[in-house]
């Protein structure tokens, strides 16, 4: 079988991505795309890519491209998402989804109507260690989970984007393009999210105009609860992390740290055993791998369309709770 071609739109947040992927077993890298023409050209000569355009039609148009992965700014993700469905091709489009539900849903109508397929780029889902206490909280060595706690803490005052996009809110929402990472996170392991309580505040970066300090209170089905923590203007290093509570052991680590700790029944409910741990290392790899097997195989990505929606509503439940003083809002999760 001829291998898929690839085509990244927006190179400065995809050349991550460009890197990772060139050597897939199942797919190669087809074309790029972005509106900095000394960056096409150069990826290109670098990497002798078959299409390099800063037109984003042209490469939608290109039958060298069968994946279009997406890694645009947030405002341009579902306008370019629907294109390239419309055009037939398989969309991966990074983190967040979109701006709002309704975005979501045409993105998700879309993707039903072409019979394409759409997957959410969360790449905490393929942190190598992260999928191993998933791995952990599902086959039964932490017991039943019932509490859950992930944080997303990032300092945005030097990286506000191109034209300071990040903050603006009619582009970007921190609880959402940020955020998301953490709430994605906690529904990996809590499931969907019923209702959700929220607080914030704007203690930092003026020049955002959206509240910088969120906590999330967490509903999930079968009386699990848990917590969110969100960032854009903390004095403090970038960390995402990672609290699971089950009735025979607990697991707090996070993505930059070398090591986390456990605490099993079976051992010692006293003490902590320290675990060593991985870092982002080809995550972005397995992630395109991931939905690379999925086109291939006609199997339903891990953060399909509908995943991502729920995760970008949930956001906009506790934005609105945070608006009315903390009040629980129902989360809606049909997609």
């Amino acid at each position: 079988m001829a291998k898929l071609g690839i085509g990244i739109v927006g190179l400065r947040m995809g050349y991550g991505h460009f890197l990772q992927c060139k050597d897939l077993r199942d797919a190669t890298l087809a074309g790029v795309c972005d509106l900095d023409s000394e960056l096409v050209e150069k990826t290109q000569k670098e990497f002798e890519v078959p299409v390099a355009t800063t037109d984003f039609e042209e490469l939608v148009a290109s039958d060298k491209v069968d994946i279009l992965n997406i890694s645009t700014p947030d405002y341009l993700h579902c306008e370019q998402t629907i294109k390239a469905l419309e055009a037939g091709k398989h969309v991966l489009v990074e983190k967040p989804m979109a701006r709002t539900i309704e975005e979501c849903q045409q993105m998700v109508d879309a993707a039903r109507k072409n019979d394409r397929k759409i997957m959410v780029a969360q790449v905490c889902r393929f942190h190598g260690f992260f999928e191993e206490v998933h791995n952990w909280a599902t086959d039964g060595t932490f017991g039943d989970i019932y509490f859950v706690e992930t944080s997303y803490i990032h300092n945005y005052e030097k990286i506000p984007g191109f034209d300071g996009w990040r903050y603006d809110p009619e582009k970007r929402h921190i609880l959402i393009g940020g955020g998301c990472h953490a709430i994605d996170l906690a529904r990996w392991f809590g499931g969907d999210v019923i209702s959700v309580s929220a607080f914030s505040n704007h203690f930092n970066i003026p020049a955002q105009q959206t509240d910088d300090m969120w906590i999330l209170n967490l509903q999930f089905a079968d009386d699990v609860i848990g917590r969110v923590t969100v960032s854009s203007g903390c004095q403090r290093p970038y960390n995402i992390d990672l609290k699971v509570w089950g009735t025979e052991g607990t697991l707090e680590g996070d993505n930059t740290s070398p090591t986390a700790k456990m605490s099993l029944r079976q051992v010692s409910y006293s003490r902590w055993l320290d675990l060593s741990t991985e870092r982002f290392t080809k995550a972005l790899a397995a992630e395109m791998t991931h939905f690379v097997d999925c086109i291939v195989n006609d199997k339903t990505p891990l953060i399909d369309g509908v995943d991502g929606a729920k995760t970008v509503a949930t956001a906009w439940a506790a934005i609105e709770s945070s608006q009315h003083g903390g009040a629980v809002v129902e989360v809606q999760n049909e997609f």
